[in-house]
């Protein structure tokens, strides 16, 4: 079987799951299932042997159920660096990169002038992409990763070779800030569980199916976690820090109601690219700076 019937093939096997994108992803899954991380042209000369259609046909199969091509090659591009994955670590959104642009406009215009050696935290840290792509971006910050899965934090401490960003990122294991004392930072991130158990019937397959459970869903309504952050926040950023936390759809007024008794204010609210309030700022409520 030459490479224009087999990505003929595998397009409309593809096509109820994956719509105007399913010939784009037959031609990936070809050049996973040859050992390439790109697609596969027909025009290109390539030569397939047996066992590599029968790795074709098992990847193809494993897309029709849901898995995301992600989880498929085991890494996902966000702030166009690639980040590994595992079963502990959520497959990042493009909308997260949302929290990680207005880290580096904010450390730019307001913190690096007066301190070179920027401290950031990334609470939740899954895979690091939050944390390790604003130091990827910022050279002279230093960044803390923690996350309740020891899982995660070994894939965190990986990405972090990966991008040679170990020498200045640490990955440890905590409930949120139980494991960190006496640490105060410029820049906190998180990006926390947030789904609702009662809006699981709406997420699809790819998520539902793959993404860790302790990553999507939190109680009271999604809730639960904004509150065990927000309360003990406060001391963990320096006077004229930052915390960047993104939230979900139709919770921006119910986590504003949080913030007046945790000794926080608002900063800022940007939306994502679909105009849903995605990031919000907070700091201190004696930040002098903002």
């Amino acid at each position: 079987m030459n490479v224009t019937t087999l990505i003929l093939d595998a397009t409309e096997k593809l096509r109820e799951r994956c719509g105007d994108r399913a010939r784009y992803e037959a031609r990936l899954l070809l050049g996973l299932a040859i050992g390439k991380q790109e697609p596969v042209y027909p025009h290109l000369f390539v030569q397939i042997e047996k066992e590599q259609i029968d790795r074709y046909y098992r990847l193809i199969n494993e897309r029709i159920d849901g898995k995301p091509i992600s989880r498929i090659r085991g890494w996902k591009e966000f702030w166009s660096l690639p980040f590994k994955l595992n079963h502990a670590t959520l497959d990042p959104r493009p909308e997260s990169e949302l929290l990680v642009e207005k880290a580096i406009w904010y450390a730019r215009s307001k913190l690096l002038a007066k301190n070179e050696k920027l401290h950031l935290l990334d609470l939740g840290t899954g895979s690091g992409c939050l944390l390790l792509s604003c130091l990827h971006e910022l050279k002279y910050a230093y960044g803390v990763g923690v996350d309740i899965n020891k899982h995660a934090i070994q894939q965190a401490k990986e990405n972090a070779v990966l991008l040679q960003l170990n020498e200045r990122s640490k990955f440890f294991t905590s409930n949120w800030f139980e494991g960190i004392r006496n640490s105060r930072f410029e820049i906190i991130l998180c990006n926390p569980p947030y789904i609702s158990r009662e809006d699981e019937i709406y997420l699809p397959d790819e998520v539902l199916l793959f993404d860790p459970v302790h990553a999507l869903f939190s109680d009271k309504n999604g809730l639960a976690d904004y509150e065990k952050i927000f309360f003990d926040l406060s001391p963990y950023l320096t006077s004229d820090g930052i915390f960047l936390l993104e939230i979900g759809y139709e919770q921006l007024e119910h986590v504003l109601e949080m913030v007046p008794n945790a000794d926080l204010r608002v900063c800022d609210v940007f939306r994502d690219l679909r105009g849903i309030p995605r990031c919000l700022i907070l700091c201190r409520a004696n930040n002098k700076v903002l």
